[in-house]
Parts: structure tokens; sequence; C-alpha cells
């Protein structure tokens, strides 16, 4: 709810009684997607945190916040310090507006153009991201000809005797989906009207605290007002502001989010597992339980040495008598071997018989104890809510994984991500220097990295997780299809696209960015789309 216009609004409240007569005396970012402002009173410092990421773009207010020594970068520098005059939200809008003495800043909510600019009181604008000459004239000219209010948003909605709430939604598409859930939950099967049970809702956002709904039934985390209805809980938390909820929603959500991929991974590490050990169990059982041939072993060596003197050169079996059996029998021998060396053989095997079978009874025990750990472990992995707790199964089953690397987990995040039949991961770079981190910093050297051939475009890394088990075609197939979709070549009707491990994708010295040699390659023509079975993967 955090992208909620009604959200925003009160968190534009908070903001402005909070923050008038503070001076915004530094702006900076650390981070790509994030811009830090930095304000004053007095002795007294606060900072509002911006991400302009496009799915999670978010505004908090925090009182405190470390700046690196080392790769931040300061904005607006010519125009600070300026002393905040109010903090204010556009009419049914997702902008917020801090108006200051000299300028104003604006953070929107764009979906991937949301950004924070700064337009001076001349109307230049000064953007955190960089856009076009011609997007800024007409950002300019929008933001100067919208409404801004600091006060509690309660529109006027032409509302008819059939109208819904989904109808509602598609006539006034800032209400939300959030809101929107709370009204139907509220109208099922009660006789209550519609416009006076939206309003009551809008009522609550302005005056209830905000909360953070978590369920473990559902295994879900939500953010909303306390008194929302719709939101199943198991545990409910509520906050005195909008920004201690937002921050402990999407410190709770990163960590909901890692804790359920390392279960995933566990699970999906244990029914390999498993399937291994029920492969060796049924192997060992068929060992274990067949005839033993020790005896009759035994007794073909003991008769070939009482009888070596009816061994002939190039025999390939001696007829004897068997004086255990009282009866004639026929033994296979080498022609190759001596005499001896054939009565040795026969008792070599009768040895090599009776320890295979018990080895296989210690290796059925062994697996079988295996196996019930493994069992347990997927069987309870529902109860553990501790990171911690899953890195030591891990690092108990000796599972390699990314969730282990804090860098590499942050780093998953810059990318565009994708996930192909539910199991299989892949990373979609954004631009020329995003392009290079995927395929340099976050790549495995066993991952599968395609590229359009011939064109401009995205490098795609598709996740090996198991280095034992080959790739399946239809997948790479399907990741081709991807990088063909993020390539110049998207309108074409097919595409080439090169393909290899990512072991042989080299960066030499010198090269620009986005640009890498391949020390070996593969094509697959394939058609530029979102293939079937493909879902784009978002952080809300």
């Amino acid at each position: 709810m955090y992208k909620n216009f009604f959200f925003l609004n009160k968190f534009a409240i908070e903001a402005d009684n909070e923050l008038r007569g503070y001076s915004l005396t530094n702006a900076f970012t650390q981070d790509k997607e994030k811009l830090i402002l930095a304000l004053r009173s007095g002795v007294t410092e606060k900072f509002i945190e911006m991400s302009v990421n496009p799915s999670v773009p978010f505004i908090v207010l925090r009182n405190k916040y470390s700046r690196a020594k080392k790769n931040s970068i300061s904005f607006f520098e010519l125009q600070l310090p300026i002393k905040i005059l109010s903090v204010e939200t556009a009419l049914y809008d997702r902008i917020i507006k801090i108006r200051a003495e000299k300028c104003a800043l604006y953070f929107l909510i764009r979906g991937k153009h949301s950004n924070t600019v700064m337009i001076t009181h001349e109307g230049k604008l000064l953007p955190f991201k960089n856009i076009d000459k011609e997007t800024e004239a007409a950002l300019v000219k929008e933001l100067g000809d919208l409404h801004f209010s600091d006060k509690f948003s309660y529109p006027k909605f032409e509302i008819s005797e059939t109208e819904t709430p989904d109808s509602l939604r598609k006539k006034y598409s800032f209400i939300g989906k959030e809101i929107i859930n709370e009204l139907k939950h509220r109208l099922e099967n009660k006789d209550v009207g519609l416009n006076k049970e939206l309003k009551k809702i809008l009522e609550e956002v302005e005056k209830n605290k905000p909360a953070v709904f978590s369920s473990n039934k559902f295994d879900s985390i939500e953010l909303g007002i306390e008194t929302f209805r719709s939101i199943p809980y198991s545990e409910r938390t509520a906050f005195e502001s909008t920004s201690e909820a937002v921050h402990y929603y999407l410190g709770k959500k990163q960590s909901q989010g890692n804790i359920s991929e390392i279960k995933k991974k566990i699970i999906r590490h244990i029914k390999r597992e498993m399937e291994r050990l029920s492969t060796k169990l049924n192997n060992a059982d068929i060992i274990s339980k067949r005839e033993s041939k020790e005896e009759v072993y035994n007794k073909y060596g003991n008769l070939l040495l009482i009888n070596l003197d009816k061994i002939k050169p190039r025999m390939a079996k001696v007829t004897i008598e068997d004086i255990y059996e009282g009866n004639v029998v026929d033994i296979p021998i080498d022609p190759s071997l001596s005499p001896d060396k054939n009565a040795e053989l026969y008792f070599d095997k009768a040895k090599d018989d009776r320890i295979t079978r018990e080895k296989a009874k210690e290796m059925k025990e062994k697996f079988l104890i295996e196996f019930n750990k493994l069992k347990n472990i997927h069987d309870n992995i529902d109860k553990i809510e501790e990171k911690g707790d899953l890195i030591s199964i891990m690092k108990e089953l000796k599972i390699k994984d990314d969730e282990t690397n804090p860098v590499k987990d942050e780093l998953k995040n810059k990318f565009k991500r994708y996930i192909i039949d539910g199991k299989y991961y892949v990373f979609v770079g954004k631009d020329s220097q995003n392009n290079d981190l995927l395929t340099v910093k976050f790549a495995k050297q066993n991952d599968y990295w395609f590229h359009a051939r011939s064109v401009p475009g995205s490098h795609v890394v598709l996740r090996t997780e198991n280095t034992k088990e080959n790739m399946p075609k239809n997948i790479l197939k399907k990741a081709a299809a991807l990088a063909a979709y993020h390539s110049k070549a998207k309108t074409a009707g097919l595409s080439p696209v090169s393909y290899t491990q990512k072991k042989y994708v080299v960066k030499k010295k010198g090269m620009e960015p986005g640009k890498v040699a391949l020390l070996k390659e593969e094509v697959l023509l394939v058609r530029p789309e979102i293939p079937e079975g493909c879902e784009y993967i978002t952080e809300d």
C-alpha cells in the first residue's frame, strides 16, 4: 500500500507537520535509484529517503542516515541550503511536492519513469534520474498545471446505483487496489452503500494507524491500516507513522522474500537428493536380497583345486565329479589362465559376492538414515522462521547458494528478473553498465549467457542451479526468446540469439561498457517474446 495515493497523502501530511521550519542542507545518493535529502533545524537532523526503483518506489522519513565516505554523489548543490515551507500532495496523482523558498522538489511514482526532480523559480528542471529535453519541458508544464494540497483528499465521486468496486476503480484509478479490496470485503453480503463505505475507509486511512499484517497460514505480509478487515493475519503490528510502517514492511518483506527463496532452494535440493537416494536404496535393496553365490563359487574353487590335472590348455569349461552333491558338474573356466589361477578366481568371486552383499546392507542402512533425515527437514521446513537456522541447514547439506552471499543477494535486485516454468531464474541487464554488472559480477561460471546477434540488446543470464543436470533445450529457447525481446530485434519475426556458458564470456581491458567477447558460442533462432510459462518478478 506504500504506493497508494491516499497512503502517500497521509505521509505528506505527517511530513508537513514534522518538517516545517527545517532546511534542506544536502541531497545525495549512494545507490543508483535512491536519493537522500538531509534536513536540519538547529542541531536536529532528519532525512527523507526516496526510492525511484520502478518495482519498489517509496518515500519515508528517517531520523538517522549514515552517508558512505566513498561512492556517494551530491545533487542540487548550487540551490542548497533552502528552507522547507510545506509538503503537499498532488490532487489525485502520486506526486509529492516539497515546497521550498527558491524551488520545489517533486517525488513522482510513474512506473519506470519514477523520479525526483527539482524545479527552480526560473522554471529550470534538475532531475535525479536523467530524462530527455522534450520530456523535461512537458514535465515542467505538467507539474506547473497540477493542484497541490497539504490536506487529506476526499474526492467527490460520481457514483451511480449500478456502480461496483471494479467499475469504480476503472473510473478512478488513483483509488488503488488495496482500498478497492477492502471495499469489496465490506460490501460482501452486507446491505451498505458503496459511497458511504468508501468514505468511511478513507476516513480510516486518514485518522487510524498504519499497520503491517503477517500471516503464517498464507505466508504473506501486507501493509494497510490497522482497521482493515480484508487482510488475513496471524500478527498485526500498528505504527505511529507511515514512515515507520513502510520501513518495517519493506525490511520484513525483503527478509521474508529471502527466507522464502532459501526455503525453495533447500526443498529443491532435498527433492533431488531424495530421488537420488531412492534409486540407491532400491539398488542396494536388490543386491542385498538377491540369491548368494558365495557357496557355489567356493565349491567351484575347491573342485578345481582337487581336479587341476583335468584342466587342459584352451578349455572353456571342465566337466568333473561334484563330490559334494554326488553328480557331475560343468564349471566354466578362463582359457587364458592357468588351472590354479582359475580356482583362485572362483575364491575371489565368492569373497566379492559376500563383500558386495554386506556392503549393500550397510549402504542401505546409511541411505535410509540420510533419506529420513532429508524427509524430516522437508516436512518441518515451513515451521522455520529464522534465516540463520535456514543458513545452518544449507551448510549442513552443503548447498552452495547466492543467499549465503550478501553481495550477490543485493546484486540480483538490480536486474530485471523472470522465472520460467516456476523453476528457472533469468536475469536481464537494463543498460550497458548494468549488462557488465550482470555478466562480470553476478553471473556464475556455469550459468548460460544470451545476447541477440548483430543488434544492441540486453545481456541475459539463465541461472544454473544444478551443474550435474543438462539444461533442457526448451528452457534455453525460452531464455533466448527473452534475449531477443530485450533487444533491437524485438519487432522481428525471428531473431538469431548467441548463447554460451558464462565461463566462455570474457571482458577484455579497454572494452566499452556492455561489450564482451565470446570464446565459443551456439546460436538459436527464436521469436522475440516473453514466452509461455515465463513470469516477470517484481519486488513488490
